[in-house]
């Protein structure tokens, strides 16, 4: 059980240090962080979440811009468990998924006269999610059946999301919108809707 936990932790220290990384490269000649927070509402009857991510524009490009993102989706079943057995699926077993979402996006800005269009802002964003934890089925010792595993930590799945945006000042916003991870290890299909704030601090050129 030690070595288990020796080894969670030097893998956490090891994404965090590559996550690290990435932000001082990525932010080595830029002059703001956008900051951001969502409630997910996901695809499930008892499941929910949130996320908290930072990010900022791609070589002062306003149009591309890159995110880093912890998220974390509660009480989350697996899709596929009624393939194992029909009993395990209704008993109802769900778990916590966590992960850490490195993402590029598109911006649009409508070009428009009036005030509340040229407020409005369409995102696309495509990225990997990083598993953070562990979720399998354990078995007692003398149960001949092999321990099951829905995702392990380190995991990396696609996920993508479409997002509008609606600015009230140059530095803050709110924005909804939909993501979805299309096969989220033997989790399946998993996507969520969400509603969060935008805030943008720092020095800023160009707005």
């Amino acid at each position: 059980m030690v070595g288990v936990n020796v080894v969670m932790v030097k893998n956490f220290q090891y994404i965090a240090q590559v996550l690290c990384l990435s932000l001082i490269m990525m932010h080595g000649s830029t002059f703001a962080l956008e900051s951001s927070v969502q409630l997910h509402s996901v695809d499930q009857d008892k499941s929910y979440g949130f996320s908290l991510s930072i990010g900022d524009e791609f070589f002062k490009q306003k149009a591309f811009n890159w995110q880093v993102s912890y998220n974390r989706l509660e009480n989350v079943a697996s899709s596929d468990l009624d393939e194992t057995s029909d009993v395990w699926d209704k008993a109802g077993f769900d778990f916590a998924i966590q992960t850490i979402d490195l993402s590029l996006g598109y911006r649009y800005y409508p070009k428009s006269y009036d005030k509340f269009i040229s407020s409005l802002m369409v995102e696309f964003q495509l990225g990997a999610a990083v598993n953070l934890s562990e979720h399998k089925l354990v078995f007692r010792p003398d149960f001949d059946r092999d321990d099951i595993y829905f995702a392990n930590q380190g995991d990396i799945n696609p996920v993508l999301s479409l997002s509008l945006q609606k600015s009230f000042t140059k530095n803050s916003a709110m924005h909804i919108g939909v993501k979805h991870y299309p096969s989220y290890s033997d989790f399946g299909s998993i996507s969520t809707i969400f509603i969060g704030f935008n805030y943008r601090f720092g020095r800023q050129i160009g707005y």
